[in-house]
C-alpha cells in the first residue's frame, strides 16, 4: 500500500519530463550551473519543500532561508488540538553548508503562533530546533543517480506541541516537546542540468523518538522537480508519517505539496507552495490527521564561498594545459618531419626491389591457382560423390522431397511429452539437421478430426513445439534454423473416417520452408 504514495505523481513527472525535452537538448547531461542557485527545501538543504535530495550542496557553499507558513484549524478534538477556527502559523529560520562535495552540515529553528477566533488567548512561542549532516555517496559525476543519508536531531523546545494526537499536523516537527532522533535513506535520479532539467527525488526514514508515548515513526517521501526555465521550478511530492507498529499510510498524516521555486541570476530564491491532505477519516473516532490544507512561503539565499578561487584555479589549469599542447604538438611536429624524411629515403631504395618481385610473385601466383583450381575442382566433385552416397534414406527424402515424416517419434495420447523410446531417433535426426546449415525448417504438427478443433490445434502445436525444443538440446546451433507450428485436423494425409487413416493423420513432420536452398545440396 505504501508505494502508491508516489501514484500521485506519475502524471505531473510526464508533463515535466515533455517540457523539459522541448526546451533542452543536452538531455542526458548532468550540468552545475554556478550561476544559479539551486532549489532547497524549507529547512536549507537541498530539494524540493520537505523531500531532501541527495545532491550535495557543494564545497564552500552556504545557504540561507527564512520561511513561513499558515493554515486554519477546521475541526478540534478534546483538549489536544487548537480551538475551531484558529489560525496558525509557523516560521522557520535554517542554514546550510557544504563542508566538502560529500559532506553538508544543517540546522534550524522553528517559532510559532496560534490567533484564537475570539482574539483573546492568542499564544506565540520558540518552535523546534534541528541540527544534522548530510553525506553523499562519491558516485560517478556522469551517472544520473545519487546517494545519500542523513542524520539528525530534533531538539524539543517549544512551549506548545500544538497537535498532540498521535504524530498528526503538518508542523509535528516544528513545534516538538520531546526529543526525536531522524535517519534518511536518499536517492535522486537526474535528468538534465541545473538550468533545464527534471530530478526524481526518494526519501525513507524513521524517527526514535525519546517520549514515552510515542513508538517509531515511519516516514515516507517522494518527488518530482523540474526546471523548466532558468528561473522557474516546479515540485510535486507526496509525503507520509506513520507509526511502524501500526502503519495505517491512509488515516495517518498523508499529504501532496505542489510548490514553484523561483530564481535569480543573484543567489536570490523564492519559493511558495501548498500541502494538501489526502488523508482518510479515522474509523475510531478519532480527528483527522491534517487539517484540509496549508500553505507556504520563504525566501533563500545562496553564497559560494570558494567561488573566486575556484575560478582562478579553473583557469590557471586551462593556461597550464593549453602551454602543454602547446608544446607537446610543436615536438611532435619536429620528430615527424625527420621521420618522414628517413622514411621516404628508406622506401626509395627498395621499391625497385619490391616491383620486381611483385611481377615475379603475380607471374608465379597465376601458374599456382591455376593448377590449385583445377585440383581443388576434382576434389569437390569426389567429395560430393562420396557425401552422396553415404546418405541415409532419411536425408534422401528430406532433400529431394523438402520433407520428412518423424515415424518414430511418440507421444502419450492426449499429451506433448515425448516419450523416451523417441530420444535416440531424434538425436540421429537433430545431428543429420546440422550438416546443412542453410536449410529452413519447420517441425509441422498434425492431428485427427476427433475432439474439439481448438483442443486439436493446441496439441498439435505443443507437440511441434516439443519436438523444436528437443531437437535444439541435441544441437543448439539449429535454434535460428528451426520454427514449429501446429496444423491441427487441417492437413489430413487420409481419411479420418477410419481408424488407421487418424493414425496416418497424427504426425510431426520437417517441412523445408526455402526450398531453393535444396537445389545446393542436390547438385
Amino acid at each position: 500500500m505504501i508505494p502508491s504514495f508516489y501514484r500521485v505523481l506519475s502524471i505531473v513527472s510526464c508533463l515535466l519530463a515533455a517540457g523539459v525535452f522541448i526546451n533542452h537538448s543536452a538531455w542526458c547531461q548532468v550540468v552545475e550551473n554556478p550561476s544559479i542557485a539551486p532549489p532547497t527545501t524549507l529547512h536549507g538543504t537541498r530539494g524540493l519543500s520537505q523531500t531532501v535530495a541527495a545532491e550535495s550542496i557543494g564545497e564552500g557553499r552556504l545557504n540561507f532561508s527564512v520561511s513561513g507558513s499558515w493554515y486554519k484549524q477546521y475541526m478540534s478534538y478534546l483538549d489536544i488540538t487548537p480551538d475551531e477556527g484558529t489560525h496558525i502559523t509557523t516560521g522557520l529560520g535554517a542554514f546550510s553548508f557544504g563542508v566538502n562535495n560529500y559532506v553538508d552540515v544543517f540546522a534550524w529553528v522553528a517559532g510559532y503562533g496560534l490567533f484564537m477566533p475570539s482574539g483573546e488567548d492568542n499564544r506565540f512561542g520558540i518552535g523546534s530546533a534541528s541540527g544534522g549532516i548530510i553525506g553523499t555517496l562519491p558516485l560517478p559525476l556522469n551517472s544520473p543517480l545519487r546517494m545519500a543519508g542523513q542524520l539528525s536531531i530534533i531538539g524539543g523546545t517549544s512551549t506548545d506541541q500544538i497537535d498532540e494526537n498521535q504524530a498528526d499536523g503538518y508542523n509535528y516537527f516544528e513545534t516538538r516537546k520531546g526529543y526525536d532522533f531522524m535517519g534518511k535513506a536518499i536517492q535522486t535520479v537526474l535528468f538534465g542540468d541545473e538550468a533545464r532539467g527534471i530530478k526524481f527525488h526518494f526519501n525513507e526514514g524513521a524517527v526514535f523518538s525519546l517520549q514515552e508515548d510515542r513508538d517509531l515513526i515511519l516516514l515516507l517521501s517522494g518527488g518530482v522537480q523540474g526546471s523548466v526555465h532558468p528561473m522557474l521550478v516546479l515540485g510535486l511530492e507526496a509525503n507520509s508519517r506513520t507509526f511502524i507498529k501500526d502503519i495505517s499510510p491512509m488515516s495517518d498524516p498523508l499529504w501532496i505539496t505542489p510548490s514553484v521555486q523561483v530564481r535569480t541570476p543573484y543567489y536570490f530564491n523564492v519559493h511558495v507552495g501548498a500541502d494538501i491532505s489526502v488523508s482518510r477519516d479515522r474509523d475510531n473516532g478519532e480527528k483527522r490527521a491534517l487539517e484540509p490544507f496549508r500553505i507556504f512561503g520563504g525566501l533563500s539565499f545562496s553564497f559560494d564561498l570558494l567561488e573566486k578561487k575556484r575560478k582562478n584555479l579553473a583557469e590557471k589549469e586551462q593556461r597550464e594545459a593549453a602551454e602543454k599542447e602547446a608544446m607537446s604538438q610543436k615536438a611532435q611536429s619536429a620528430e615527424a618531419r625527420a621521420d618522414s624524411l628517413q622514411e621516404k629515403a628508406k622506401q626509395d631504395s627498395i621499391t625497385m626491389e619490391i616491383a620486381k618481385a611483385t611481377e615475379k610473385r603475380r607471374a608465379d601466383s597465376l601458374v599456382a591457382k591455376a593448377r590449385q583450381d583445377s585440383i581443388a575442382l576434382a576434389e569437390t566433385q569426389k567429395r560430393l560423390e562420396e557425401e552422396r552416397s553415404k546418405r541415409s534414406d532419411a536425408e534422401k527424402q528430406l532433400l529431394s522431397t523438402g520433407l520428412l515424416l518423424l515415424d518414430a517419434v511418440y507421444f502419450e495420447s492426449g499429451k506433448a511429452e515425448i516419450s523416451i523410446n523417441s530420444y535416440p531417433y531424434l538425436n540421429i535426426i537433430g545431428k543429420m539437421l546440422t550438416k546443412y546449415p542453410k536449410l529452413q525448417i519447420e517441425v509441422s504438427g498434425h492431428s485427427d478430426n476427433v475432439g474439439r478443433l481448438n483442443s486439436n490445434m493446441i496439441l498439435s502445436q505443443a507437440r511441434a513445439d516439443a519436438v523444436r525444443v528437443y531437437l535444439i538440446q541435441v544441437a543448439p546451433e539449429l535454434a535460428s534454423k528451426l520454427t514449429a507450428r501446429g496444423y491441427g485436423p487441417s492437413q489430413p494425409k487420409a481419411p479420418n473416417t477410419s481408424a488407421d487413416g487418424r493414425k496416418l493423420n497424427r504426425r510431426v513432420e520437417l517441412q523445408v520452408l526455402n526450398r531453393e536452398a535444396l537445389k545446393e545440396y542436390n547438385q
